[in-house]
């Protein structure tokens, strides 16, 4: 009887290809080779949730430790996201 694997589980496809030799998931790399990932995604959760506050200030200097290019964008996100739950964020 063959065993049928299930590939969306990471976990047993790895091990599935330590027994048959086929590698194609790459090691989790992203953390070490790029630590900017994830200082960006907590500063935006972080961002976010000053926002949401109300900590209009907070918000402001947060932004501008983003790179210039990104900054606009930043602003009418947290714009946005703070209008989704029917509150006016003044940035």
């Amino acid at each position: 009887m063959t065993y049928k694997l299930n590939y969306e589980n990471a976990t047993e496809k790895r091990q599935a290809q330590k027994e048959e030799g086929r590698n194609n998931i790459p090691k989790e790399d992203g953390q070490i080779k790029h630590p900017e990932h994830l200082w960006r995604h907590e500063h935006l959760q972080i961002l976010q949730r000053e926002a949401l506050m109300g900590n209009v200030e907070r918000c402001r200097e947060m932004i501008l430790e983003l790179p210039e290019y990104q900054r606009k964008d930043m602003k009418e996100m947290m714009i946005k996201s703070v209008a989704e739950m029917g509150r006016v964020l003044d940035l």
